[in-house]
C-alpha cells in the first residue's frame, strides 16, 4: 500500500463523519443559527463533480469519500426541511453551480474540469464562512465538525501533494483555511456568550 493510500484512506473515514456532529446539534436544537442552507447545496454539487473527476482519473481510493460525502449532504438538507428553513434559493444556486460544472467539462474536457474543481472548495465554503460571520452569534454552528473539515482537509492535502496532484492540493488548502476561519468565529462568540451570561457578584451577594 502506497503512503498515500494511508492517507486517504484515514481522510475517508474521517470525512464520513465530519457532518454527523452538525446534523446532531440541528436535530437536538432545533438551531440554525449561523447555518448557511446554500452550504450543502453546493456540498453535493460539488462532491458528486469531484466523484467523476477521481473516476475519470482512476483515483479509486479516493472515490468512496466524496460519493459518501455527497449522500451525507443530502442528509444535511432533510435536516433542514424539516425545520422548515428557506430552501428554494439554495436549490436555485445548487442547480446553477451544477450547470457551470457541467458547462466546463463538456466543452473543455477533464483536466480543466479538474482545475475548476480544485478552486470548487473556494465556492462551497463561501456560503457557511459567510453566513458565520454575518450572524452575531452563530450558536448553530457545530464547532465538532468544522474541527473535523479542518483536519481532513490537511489530510487530503497530504494525499494531493504525494500524488502532485494539484486540484486536491488547492481543494485541501481551501478547507484549512476556511474551517480554521469559521471554527474561530464561532468559539469566540460563544465564548463572548458565555462569559454575557454570567452575571457577576454584587458585595450585598457576597458570603462568607
Amino acid at each position: 500500500m502506497r503512503p498515500a493510500d494511508v492517507f486517504v484512506i484515514v481522510a475517508t473515514l474521517l470525512a464520513w463523519t465530519t457532518l454527523v456532529p452538525q446534523v446532531r446539534s440541528i436535530i437536538r436544537t432545533g438551531d440554525i443559527e449561523g447555518v448557511s442552507v446554500t452550504w450543502p447545496f453546493i456540498g453535493l454539487v460539488s462532491n458528486t463533480a469531484w466523484t467523476l473527476y477521481l473516476m475519470s482519473q482512476s483515483l479509486w481510493a479516493a472515490t468512496p469519500s466524496t460519493a459518501g460525502m455527497a449522500l451525507f449532504y443530502i442528509v444535511v438538507i432533510k435536516v433542514l426541511a424539516d425545520r422548515h428553513a428557506p430552501l428554494r434559493r439554495a436549490f436555485i444556486r445548487g442547480s446553477l453551480w451544477a450547470s457551470a460544472l457541467a458547462t466546463v467539462g463538456a466543452l473543455f474536457g477533464w483536466d480543466a474540469f479538474g482545475l475548476v474543481l480544485g478552486w470548487s472548495y473556494a465556492v462551497q465554503m463561501a456560503p457557511p464562512l459567510v453566513a458565520a460571520y454575518r450572524s452575531a452569534s452563530p450558536t448553530g454552528v457545530s464547532i465538532g465538525s468544522w474541527a473535523l473539515i479542518t483536519i481532513e482537509s490537511l489530510l487530503w492535502g497530504v494525499y494531493g501533494w504525494l500524488l502532485n496532484d494539484l486540484p486536491i492540493q488547492v481543494f485541501a488548502l481551501t478547507g484549512i483555511v476556511a474551517g480554521t476561519s469559521i471554527l474561530i468565529r464561532a468559539w469566540t462568540t460563544r465564548r463572548r456568550t458565555d462569559q454575557a451570561d454570567v452575571r457577576p457578584i454584587t458585595s450585598s451577594e457576597t458570603r462568607l
